[in-house]
């Protein structure tokens, strides 16, 4: 367990910077996740922190030890790959022992380290079974435990569940994050699914283009996006646009005109133009009647029923359509199609950009910020 730091890194591939200055640190014993869409580069910086590539530029540091030149086998590193990496002809014993052996761990030692990392992955009953007769699920704890069982300060993983299906894919995400806790391991976590991100970080680096766009907790990640990008990658928001107007330079608060409504809001910095406002769907509320002035009207276009919720489509009196979700606690009580409706973008709980969508204008959590005030 230790931290990690890397200190502004760019990696180069030819003229291309795959990762660039990435500033990152990452807490002993975090659940540290890169995230976001293929070629951003986040397997780029994990391959970078394992010793398998070598920046062109910036620092790493494992605690306060510069490893820039230390190779892989020297890292003190475990790694489990996209597809395992495990050899088919050893039995599962064999493949978690040869860590081990390659460390010239003593043969009483290894059996008992390797059984139990066995019990942890629940995987000792088939000690003696050869890898490539098991599923996809019994050869990713394989790897898991032959990356554990050597107890490494540092757990790196490259979308290890990305070859399970879905159903199989929730629950070894459950089990990897139990096992993280219970071991205590630094953990720095591969993948482009934002719900898996979600679901088993501490925090979630959020890449794009090799660009760390965003660090923070999963709900400051989901709830108070730093641009348009992270809003649009983790999970799916509306984006409907507006003017911002002021009635003095010095003003904190500004008028929002959005299809002929006015609203009030406070703003994190003296803005005003066009501005882009980033909704959730379960923030969208809707009504068959006014509950406010300034509730917008539409109409639904479709229905779908999800089980435990009901998204709608609704077009905007401009044309422009927006998403909302209810809990499905009385399904016959559920819209129509064609139906009249009106809804409430709630914007307290909106967070909005600037036109290009780079900067934010508003949201509840810088506006706490600058407050003073903590938000949950």
């Amino acid at each position: 367990m230790q931290k990690i730091v890397l200190d502004h890194v760019t990696k180069y591939f030819g003229q291309n910077k795959a990762v660039n200055d990435a500033h990152i640190t990452i807490g002993e014993g975090e659940f540290f996740t890169l995230l976001g869409p293929s070629g951003c580069g986040k397997t780029t910086l994990l391959r970078t922190i394992a010793g398998f590539y070598k920046q062109e530029e910036g620092n790493l540091y494992f605690g306060d030890r510069l490893i820039n030149d230390v190779p892989t086998h020297n890292r003190d590193i475990g790694m489990v790959f996209q597809n395992y990496a495990i050899f088919p002809h050893m039995t599962v014993f064999e493949n978690v022992a040869y860590g081990l052996k390659a460390r010239k761990v003593k043969k009483k030692e290894i059996e008992e380290r390797v059984m139990e990392a066995l019990q942890m992955v629940e995987l000792s009953h088939l000690r003696d079974r050869v890898p490539s007769n098991m599923s996809g699920g019994q050869q990713q704890r394989i790897a898991l435990a032959r990356a554990i069982v050597i107890r490494p300060s540092l757990l790196l993983m490259d979308e290890p569940l990305s070859n399970l299906d879905a159903k199989l894919r929730i629950k070894m995400r459950s089990d990897i994050r139990k096992l993280q806790k219970e071991l205590n391991i630094t953990t720095i976590y591969v993948t482009h699914d934002q719900e898996e991100a979600l679901a088993v970080s501490d925090r979630i680096a959020v890449l794009s283009d090799g660009i760390v766009q965003q660090i923070g907790r999963p709900h400051e990640i989901y709830s108070y996006p730093r641009n348009r990008f992270v809003a649009s990658f983790i999970g799916t928001t509306n984006f409907v646009r507006g003017t911002i107007s002021r009635p003095n330079a010095a003003a904190s608060e500004g008028t929002i005109e959005l299809l002929r409504t006015s609203y009030q809001t406070p703003l994190t910095v003296p803005y005003e133009g066009e501005a882009l406002i980033s909704v959730r769907p379960e923030n969208v509320r809707i009504s068959l009647s006014r509950q406010n002035g300034s509730d917008l009207e539409g109409r639904v276009k479709s229905v779908t029923y999800l089980g435990e919720k009901i998204s709608y489509a609704i077009e905007l009196a401009d044309g422009q359509t927006i998403e909302a979700t209810e809990y499905a606690i009385a399904p016959h009580l559920m819209h129509q199609e064609a139906q009249r409706v009106y809804v409430d973008l709630q914007l307290a709980k909106a967070v909005i950009f600037d036109s290009t969508g780079k900067e934010v204008v508003y949201s509840a959590n810088s506006i706490a910020a600058k407050s003073g005030l903590e938000t949950a």
